[in-house]
């Protein structure tokens, strides 16, 4: 599997190349959404990106906004928290700015860490943030999925106790891409908020047209939601993504910040607006990769490869039965995935790429499995 600095050198070199030909208008077109391909038809299905974003709208206020970047984006900032309170139906005091949820995640772990103790997980869960959690002296108490490979809400959140200072929900799930009944987290997390701080990831939740809990998050001052727009929204580079809490957890978690909302440009400000009155590009995202997980499915039955159905823009399957090394086989194909090594076994993440791209993963996955 490709390094962090290998891709980080793909995409040093990608944007030179760029930079040498200049910004060529149609590929900010604000028409019909084009797909572009890769440096070396190079086919990137590792890391949960949306294929089809930005989208058409998104690219044009990125462009009419661009020259403005020797300003704050003090404006933007405000103008964005206004409609996303109004997306979500709470008040702009309910919402944080971030640099992706990620840096949502790591102000909460910031703020349960002033007395130390553990965060409860789902086992596997998203765990990109768990080396931060470490540094602020926080450990971690992982909970086994159940066996339908979904989080175990149950004994998750009966697990807690007076050392647990966070629990950690992702619905949907990444890995696994499996959902929770949202009702049966609320109805959980309202049992625990007197005990401990609630923390709900809904990455994912646009892919599987979940309901938010930004309500209850509103509401109460032991909850936090996360939301992004670098998934079905499409603006994983542009790095921008928000909390939804109680006024008075937002006035915490915005104390670990240089000022609040600090880490979002103006560029990645105008984008999000934009994106959120793009419904018809986010239905048709939705569509287009819901689509793309039945190109997959056929294939892992056919050769008898375990894989667990998805709501995401995901599906993680089982390779044991496949010999060698199969991420360096795929990549020999140009296609990137991510190994992970779960359940006693070896299994495969892979994102959902275009139809074109699924259809050039499934027949290299033939050719190296069949």
């Amino acid at each position: 599997m490709a390094t962090k600095i290998d891709r980080r050198l793909w995409l040093r070199q990608s944007t030179l190349a760029l930079a040498g030909l200049g910004l060529a208008p149609d590929l900010f077109a604000t028409g019909k959404q084009k797909n572009f391909h890769l440096p070396g038809n190079l086919i990137l299905l590792n890391s949960n990106e949306n294929p089809y974003g930005p989208s058409p709208m998104a690219r044009k206020a990125i462009l009419d906004t661009y020259l403005l970047t020797n300003r704050y984006p003090d404006d933007y900032v405000a103008l964005l928290k206004k409609k996303i309170a109004s997306h979500w139906k709470v008040n702009e005091e309910n919402i944080l700015l971030g640099a992706g949820s990620s840096e949502i995640i790591g102000l909460a772990c910031q703020h349960v860490s002033k007395i130390k103790g553990h965060i409860i997980t789902g086992e596997p869960s998203y765990k990109v943030w768990n080396h931060q959690a470490t540094a602020f002296g926080l450990g971690f108490q992982p909970i086994a999925l159940n066996d339908e490979k979904k989080l175990d809400l149950s004994k998750m959140f009966g697990s807690i106790n007076g050392n647990t200072r966070m629990i950690y929900i992702c619905n949907p799930n990444n890995p696994t891409g499996t959902v929770c009944d949202v009702a049966a987290i609320t109805a959980h997390a309202k049992e625990a908020l007197a005990k401990t701080f609630v923390f709900i990831d809904e990455a994912y939740s646009e892919f599987a047209e979940l309901e938010s809990m930004a309500t209850l998050a509103a509401r109460h001052k032991n909850i936090v939601v996360a939301k992004t727009f670098s998934k079905i929204y499409g603006l994983a580079g542009a790095r921008i993504g928000y909390a939804i809490a109680h006024p008075e957890t937002i006035q915490a978690l915005s104390s670990y910040q240089p000022w609040s909302d600090a880490n979002v440009s103006v560029t990645a400000t105008s984008a999000a607006l934009a994106s959120l009155d793009d419904t018809e590009f986010v239905k048709e995202c939705r569509q287009n990769i819901a689509a793309t997980r039945e190109i997959c499915y056929p294939a892992f039955k056919q050769l008898s490869l375990t894989y667990i159905p998805s709501l995401t823009n995901f599906i993680m399957f089982n390779i044991d039965k496949i010999k060698g090394d199969f991420i360096k086989q795929m990549q020999a194909e140009n296609i990137y995935v991510q190994y992970r090594n779960h359940f006693g076994g070896n299994w495969c993440r892979v994102s959902m790429g275009t139809k074109e791209e699924m259809y050039s993963f499934v027949n290299a996955l033939k050719k190296i499995a069949g």
